[in-house]
């Protein structure tokens, strides 16, 4: 049978591309980008070229296949909120469809732990309820994962919901190159704390939950946390990086409301179009930074067999030294 891969040229799907070719799976891939698709072409993979918010696209992608992992989302800050909300909801809602339609095979999807909001977090499983927070990248996973739900309770839709903390590793064109671009400027500053612990998962290990997810029947309507387990703070993580890129590690710690007026302002600057350009701090950013957050991964350590492989030291280690080896990576962090 044949698997396919949304997304196919990001960060998450492109690591899921090289694990399947590397299994010597049967692969057809998903892209919007001619280029990638040759690429991906040269590599034995089976190429459809279009946009996930084309219903035929998906309709025509998912053609006798047996697993979707759904890896395309609309991330950085090229897109509006508009257009992460709507390529985020539609590109889902038509990977339901075209499972629905097939009539076989499950959707693996991605969303993230954000969805439960902006808050602290202890030991928060997968049975807390969800919280908006008005990070349309979040707020739209909150809508996908009840879409999956959804389709799963009136058509017999069989999916599966992960929910990755902040990823990084090869490829990572926006987590880690946003800090490491903080930290080369002198203006990285924690928010509260630096003792908050943070999410974090290599990207090997979202691969890995990924594929167990796929192929595990006992997954079916489920959602998983998925992070590397530990109680690492954001303090040690930014430590250990600026320690690779020879920045002095940073001590500033900024009250949580000063970041938090600047979200606001800078929002509102941009819903009245008086601001076009990056804002200094986004929700997204207050939320890893100003909160402390654990993530229980028992769920799907009991469930999938899911165990992560990646510490933060290693992970953070061949990271940096991917951005250093490639050039364009390189640029967008200097």
């Amino acid at each position: 049978m044949v698997t396919l891969v949304t997304g196919a040229s990001g960060f998450v799907g492109s690591h899921v591309i090289d694990t399947l070719l590397a299994q010597g799976r049967a692969v057809r891939a998903l892209v919007r980008n001619p280029t990638a698709a040759e690429e991906l072409r040269d590599r034995g993979v089976e190429v459809q070229v279009g946009d996930v918010r084309e219903a035929h696209v998906l309709t025509q992608a998912a053609r006798g296949v047996d697993v979707i992992y759904h890896c395309a989302a609309a991330v950085g800050p090229a897109f509006s909120p508009r257009e992460i909300h709507d390529i985020g909801l539609s590109g889902a809602r038509h990977v339901l469809e075209a499972q629905r339609q097939a009539g076989a095979g499950r959707a693996v999807l991605l969303t993230s732990v954000n969805v439960l909001g902006t808050r602290h977090l202890a030991d928060a499983t997968e049975d807390l309820p969800c919280r908006r927070s008005g990070d349309a990248s979040a707020d739209v996973k909150i809508e996908i994962e009840a879409l999956a739900h959804e389709y799963e309770q009136r058509h017999g839709v069989d999916a599966t919901i992960l929910r990755p903390g902040l990823i990084y590793g090869p490829r990572d064109r926006h987590n880690l190159p946003q800090m490491i671009r903080a930290l080369r400027r002198g203006r990285f500053a924690y928010i509260g704390s630096r003792d908050h612990v943070t999410p974090i998962v290599h990207v090997s290990d979202v691969v890995q939950a990924i594929l167990l997810a796929g192929r595990t029947p006992a997954s079916r309507g489920r959602a998983y946390h998925i992070t590397d387990g530990s109680r690492t703070t954001i303090g040690d993580f930014i430590d250990h990086l600026a320690g690779l890129l020879g920045c002095p590690a940073p001590r500033k710690v900024l009250p949580y409301m000063v970041p938090a007026m600047g979200c606001f302002v800078f929002e509102t600057l941009a819903r009245t179009r008086l601001y076009r350009g990056r804002p200094p701090i986004n929700r997204s950013s207050l939320r890893h930074l100003g909160t402390s957050r654990f993530f229980s991964i028992a769920r799907a350590s009991k469930e999938l067999g899911y165990t992560p492989h990646i510490s933060f030291q290693e992970g953070l280690n061949t990271t940096v030294k991917w951005i250093e080896e490639h050039a364009h990576g390189h640029a967008t962090v200097t």
